[in-house]
Parts: structure tokens; sequence; C-alpha cells
């Protein structure tokens, strides 16, 4: 099996570690937790800069959008966002700003948190979903062997359920037992 995208939450080792694995990988980190991420550290560092300036809110509101803008045009529009900031001292705003380009125009390549040409599964919600169904299957942590059956059995069922509504049957059927 060769996987041709990996979503991901922004961890650096699983995509790093992915890459080295699979080399034509696409690696796209989950927009959910880049707003995330970047709504704790706005509490973090600008909080009430923000909440109390309408101009230095449209600003953050703009940082946030910045996975569905055309990447050629982000590092001009976050240049112009920190011109403006200098210009009327909004030093908190510009803490938030030095962390966000340290982080995000850095750290990470722009075209695994962008989705400017292709807004399909922008999150990873649906593989967190499954792991947090997993994780209430089993009590304890399954060995090895039992993590298997459970998964081979939930992909025997996920597959009838597959079968069934392209049939066109999307309600299982209730079977009394009397």
């Amino acid at each position: 099996v060769t996987p041709k995208i990996l979503h991901c939450d922004f961890e650096k080792s699983i995509s790093n570690a992915s890459i080295k694995i699979f080399h034509n990988i696409t690696i796209k980190y989950c927009v959910w937790h880049y707003k995330r991420l970047l709504e704790v550290q706005k509490n973090k560092l600008c909080y009430n800069e923000v909440e109390n300036n309408h101009n230095i809110y449209l600003l953050y509101k703009a940082i946030t959008n910045f996975p569905f803008i055309n990447p050629e045009y982000i590092f001009d529009i976050y240049n112009h966002i920190k011109i403006i900031c200098q210009i009327y001292n909004y030093f908190n705003f510009l803490n938030f700003l030095e962390y966000f380009n340290k982080t995000y125009l850095y750290k990470y390549d722009i075209q695994y948190w962008n989705y400017y040409n292709d807004i399909n599964h922008i999150t990873n919600n649906a593989s967190e979903s499954f792991n947090n169904y997993l994780n209430k299957l089993f009590y304890k942590k399954p060995s090895l062997y039992e993590l298997i059956y459970h998964l081979k059995r939930e992909e025997s069922l996920s597959y009838n359920n597959y079968k069934r509504k392209i049939e066109g049957v999307w309600k299982k059927k209730n079977i009394n037992k009397n």
C-alpha cells in the first residue's frame, strides 16, 4: 500500500517520517488545527488587542484564512499586515505575527497547510473520529492480534455498509428476536 495523501495535525515528526517512507506522499495539515493553534497563541500573546480593536481583529481573521489564499501572495499579505502593525504600534499583535512567521512560514512548508487549489478534505476530522471510535472499543490497550481482529471486523462492516448504500439500502434491517 502506497498512500498518496496524509492528513494530520501539525506534527512535524509524523510528516517527516511519512516523507522518508513514502517519497511521493503529499502532506496536508488540518485547517481546524491550524486555526485552533492560532487561536491559542492569539489568546496568549494579544487577546485584548484583537478583542478590543476591530482593525486588529480583521488582520487576525486574514491570517486565519491564509490556507485559502493563493500561496504566491501570502508573504506579501503577511508583510503588509506587519507594516500596518508597526505603523499603528500594535505591539502585542506584532508578537503574534512573529510567532506566525517562525511557525507557519518557516517551520512548516506552506504547501502542507495551504488548500488554495484543492479544497478537498481540509481537516483530519474523519481519522480523528475513527481513532476516537477505536479507543472506545477497548477498555485497555489491546494486543496487536486483538487490534488486527477488530480492524478487520470494522473494515468488513464498513464494506458491507458501503455495498448496502450503493444498492440504495440506507438503513440496516431490524431483526426481531422473539
